[in-house]
């Protein structure tokens, strides 16, 4: 059985699933384009080092607390090992709020201030957060949220797009809540510890 857009096969192994066994055959072609999708999307911001040789792939939600909690340490992670690509996948799952924070994060892609936006966002506290608090944590990081909100309405249909796909994509390999990582094949579905994902990152660079 083949991974495909609308296939994907899991089996325990080593802290996640095994969503296909390499190397990629001519019959996987769908597979790798799938995979390529998700890594590669020409409109997705990237943190780290876009030409890393490792892609690690985060599903997430700003008003999540799980994500928000583990962040700072992946982040650690990207930035000491220098050879990592971050994909944050916005998958808005908890309401209003949830578009709030990924407006004010891709608008600021839009100005050239991801990091700084996303960072300040993943670092609010509390298990709910409103989208008050969102404003003014952008704001502390050297964003301001209204710029960033109109330059999100500017490029509407092209952040819309990407989130759609990222919808599509969690979807597709049954995804049912945030956080979730993906690194080469192994998809790891929930809250990991740190450890397990640079095992993760070490098994894919062989």
């Amino acid at each position: 059985m083949t991974l495909t857009r609308r296939t994907l096969i899991g089996s325990a192994i080593g802290g996640g699933l095994l969503l296909a066994a390499g190397p990629i055959r001519a019959q996987d072609a769908d597979a790798e384009a799938f995979r390529r999708e998700l890594t590669h999307d020409p409109d997705q911001p990237v943190i780290g080092n876009p030409e890393g040789n490792v892609t690690l792939v985060e599903f997430y939600d700003y008003q999540c607390p799980f994500c928000r909690r583990g962040h700072p340490e992946l982040l650690d992670m990207v930035r000491t090992d220098g050879n990592i690509r971050l994909v944050m996948k916005d998958w808005p799952i908890f309401g209003e709020t949830s578009f709030h924070g990924l407006k004010l994060g891709l608008g600021a892609a839009s100005l050239g201030q991801y990091e700084a936006a996303h960072e300040a966002l993943m670092r609010i506290e509390g298990r709910r957060i409103e989208a008050q608090a969102m404003d003014e944590a952008v704001r502390a990081a050297g964003v301001d949220p209204a710029t960033a909100l109109a330059a999100f309405a500017q490029d509407e249909a092209r952040w819309t797009g990407l989130v759609a796909r990222n919808e599509a994509q969690a979807r597709a390999i049954g995804l049912r809540g945030t956080p979730a990582y993906l690194v080469g094949w192994t998809l790891m579905a929930g809250a990991y510890d740190i450890a397990i994902i640079r095992e993760a990152i070490m098994r894919e660079r062989g």
